[in-house]
């Protein structure tokens, strides 16, 4: 009795000891379309504890004291797996509801849990559309548009030619604006590597900073896998005569326009590698506008993945020429140069970016780098003039994200230091800039509902001048029904005057650009109330996002035209000036029905969406330059609505595939911009008679037909406003009219 009570103690003393049975996971987790899944959770199913990752190929090892485990990640189902399974494949979730974004809080984030408008653009429409640069993708997207490349996302922004802008706009997170405007490079852009864009519609400067005052455009690049991508698409064509004569200004001729993408990537002997290759021969369609460019990217990447760790680094090199249209001669000449007086700009551009992540226990950390340096080289036929500039960026963003085991809650929390150095006739000599930031961001999904909140501090140094301000935000998104979700946000947004906003003083043609440095930071806020409804009609997957948004801007900054400078030959005075113009509002409302699905041998994806937007000064008396108000320097003064901005504007894009053979149709409808500067209307020829004509509102067409000759070969003929429609994009500039080109590509994806 007394030996088996003592064995049976001993087995019980063994148990407790902690004597457990191991088992051994190893192998590779693909999604259907045979690509790598990185970072997907594989997770015990009694206490939902993360136990391991899969690696930056797809790989996975480690051992488990269970045999059955839960493997999930952000857009796909999840699935039940045991340690005999080696080779996983999820399936890809709805991808209206379930698309995966990283915008939001720098990390993956499924779109229907977002708590502030976002949209997405999915590498197929880049594709398709062989855009020639970035701004021919984005300014599909409702609500945003792109004028004299600077991006504005529901009416935030009106005409601001070379100001700073209040959208940041990234690459794999790492802003790309210069470092002495603060303005997009648009033409910077690997177009040929991107594999998605993402936008935020609304203040995002507690994670992005000051530039991201009125939301961001985040464009990310394809990874190199251990299956080698490759891609080659050459396209060419020409714009088609306008139909007024007056407006050939080089008789019948056609200028014409060709473009070059090549990009490679893969893995090779642990060594990830991309490469991009971009040539540009753009002859425009206004007289002395004109872009030749040529870019080569190179991007290395490598994994450690028994330290969790993945760095390397992205270099872009550009070099081109180019020309500068800002004013027409007349409205009868639209598309010749004000005094026929030429910009060429001979310009380098060079980008180094090193960066490292890597990860310990419940933290994650990253350390993204910038160099930048930028050198133009402006010809303008004036020796008195140099419009010259050069100007070199220096950037470094610490973050650190936590996510304790058992617990949904994230924190993101992150340092950053800007540096920039402009040395410059343009701007009247050496100019040095620097920004510092921290900021800390919390996100908590409860039950049906998910909060997010936090806060920035920002401060500023330009020359002998600093300034330093906090902003918050804070979001909620409630799952009201499986497929409906409520969300509801606040944001602040917080901007410094630029280098070039301040300090600019150069001629155009007849104008001049004045300084203002007496410029005083703007500030904004941003509040937003939307709902999201999915739903399906027989094989047809369908989401309709209804969102209801106010900002209210304190100082804002405006690009203005007037009389600045004395009334002498050859500018008379007449030029711009960016001037604080006090407190403004911003209000309407936005819709969008997104939907795609696929019967028999067709499928189908699209958009229809539509914005209302009304802009008002709230201190349209208030002087804000000697004897100049809001009021009296308005071409119309009803309801003192804001400057350069239309009420209506509505876009749709639809993509229909049947077999082989695929056929898209885009359309932009904007309604008439009611006000603009006065002075423009009596100083610029042609202006008021464009206006009275409502040159401005426009409803334009794009096309394009594309055929799949084999799995590699595909071929696109692509239309742009395609029935020669004639509007103005701003005072003084005609858009372009039809354009027509044919593009081939060549795509080898061994993944499929």
């Amino acid at each position: 009795m007394l030996k088996r009570l003592y064995l049976q103690g001993l087995f019980l003393i063994f148990t407790f000891l902690g004597y457990t049975q191991t088992y051994v996971f190893k192998g590779e987790l693909k999604n259907e379309m045979g690509e790598p899944i990185i970072g997907a959770q594989f997770i015990k199913p009694s206490s939902l504890k993360i136990i391991a990752l899969s690696n930056d190929l797809g790989f996975f090892e480690f051992i488990s004291d269970t045999n059955v485990l839960l493997v999930q990640q952000i857009g796909y189902s999840s699935k039940r797996i045991t340690f005999n399974d080696q080779f996983i494949t999820l399936k890809e979730a709805s991808k209206l509801l379930n698309a995966v974004v990283v915008s939001e809080n720098k990390r993956a984030t499924l779109l229907k849990e977002a708590t502030i408008s976002m949209a997405i653009i999915q590498p197929n429409l880049i594709e398709n559309t062989s855009p020639t640069n970035a701004i021919e993708t984005i300014e599909r997207i409702n609500a945003v548009q792109i004028v004299d490349n600077q991006p504005i996302i529901r009416g935030g922004s009106g005409w601001s030619y070379g100001a700073g802008s209040r959208v940041g706009v990234l690459v794999d997170g790492v802003p790309m604006l210069s470092g002495d405007a603060g303005q997009p490079l648009w033409n910077f852009i690997p177009t040929e590597g991107i594999s998605g864009v993402e936008i935020i519609k609304g203040a995002s400067s507690v994670i992005y900073g000051s530039s991201a005052l009125n939301g961001i455009i985040h464009l990310k690049t394809r990874k190199p896998t251990v299956t080698p991508y490759t891609r080659v698409s050459l396209s060419s064509g020409f714009y088609s005569l306008p139909k007024r004569q007056s407006l050939h200004y080089q008789g019948n001729k056609r200028n014409t326009l060709s473009n070059m993408t090549a990009f490679h990537s893969g893995i090779y002997t642990g060594l990830g590698v991309s490469v991009g290759l971009n040539l540009l021969d753009d002859q425009s369609y206004k007289m002395s506008d004109y872009d030749k460019r040529g870019r080569v990217h190179l991007g290395l990447r490598k994994t450690a993945a028994k330290h969790h760790l993945i760095y390397g680094l992205n270099a872009a090199y550009q070099e081109g020429k180019s020309g500068s249209f800002l004013l027409w001669e007349s409205l009868a000449l639209g598309y010749t140069i004000a005094d026929s007086v030429p910009n060429q700009n001979l310009s380098q551009r060079l980008s180094i970016d090193p960066y490292i992540k890597w990860q310990k226990g419940n933290f994650s950390y990253m350390l993204n780098t910038r160099f930048l340096t930028i050198n133009n080289d402006v010809e303008n036929g004036d020796i008195a003039t140099d419009q010259s500039n050069a100007s070199t960026l220096w950037y470094a963003e610490f973050q650190s994200n936590y996510s304790p085991k058992n617990s949904y809650l994230n924190v993101t929390g992150g340092i950053v230091v800007l540096s920039s150095y402009s040395k410059s006739p343009l701007f009247e000599g050496d100019h040095y800039s620097k920004n510092y930031a921290s900021y800390i961001q919390l996100d908590y999904p409860w039950k049906k509902l998910r909060l997010s909140g936090g806060g920035r501090y920002e401060h500023f140094v330009m020359d002998n001048r600093s300034e330093g301000k906090p902003v918050f935000r804070a979001g909620l998104n409630y799952s009201l029904a499986k497929y409906t979700f409520l969300r509801s946000s606040f944001g602040q947004g917080y901007r410094f005057p630029s280098i070039a906003e301040s300090f600019i003083k150069t001629s155009v043609g007849p104008v001049s650009v004045y300084p203002s440095n007496q410029l005083v930071s703007e500030s904004g806020t941003n509040l937003e109330i939307a709902i999201q409804q999915g739903f399906s009609i027989n094989q047809i997957q369908l989401m309709l996002d209804v969102a209801f948004f106010q900002t209210r801007y304190h100082n804002m900054m405006e690009f203005t035209f007037g009389q600045w400078g004395p009334i002498e030959p050859p500018t008379y005075g007449a030029g711009f000036k960016t001037l604080n113009t006090g407190e403004t509002s911003v209000k309407g409302i936005e819709s969008n029905l997104l939907f795609e699905g696929s019967f028999n041998s067709f499928s189908v994806q699209g958009f229809f969406g539509y914005t209302y937007t009304a802009s008002r000064a709230l201190e349209p008396t208030r002087m804000i330059a000697p004897n100049i108000s809001y009021r009296n320097s308005s071409s119309d003064t009803t309801q003192d609505v804001l400057k350069y901005r239309p009420r209506h504007l509505a876009k749709a894009d639809i993509m229909v595939r049947y077999k082989k053979w695929h056929i898209g149709t885009g359309v932009t409808y904007q309604s008439v911009v009611q006000n603009i500067d006065g002075a423009f209307t009596l100083l610029i020829q042609g202006v008021q008679e464009s206006v009275d004509q409502e040159l401005s509102e426009h409803l334009v067409f794009n096309t394009r037909v594309g055929y799949e000759i084999n799995s590699r070969w595909d071929s696109n003929l692509i239309f742009s406003n395609i029935t020669n429609k004639e509007y103005t994009i701003r005072p003084a500039d005609i858009a372009s009219p039809r354009s027509i080109r044919f593009q081939i590509a060549y795509t080898l994806d061994k993944s499929k």
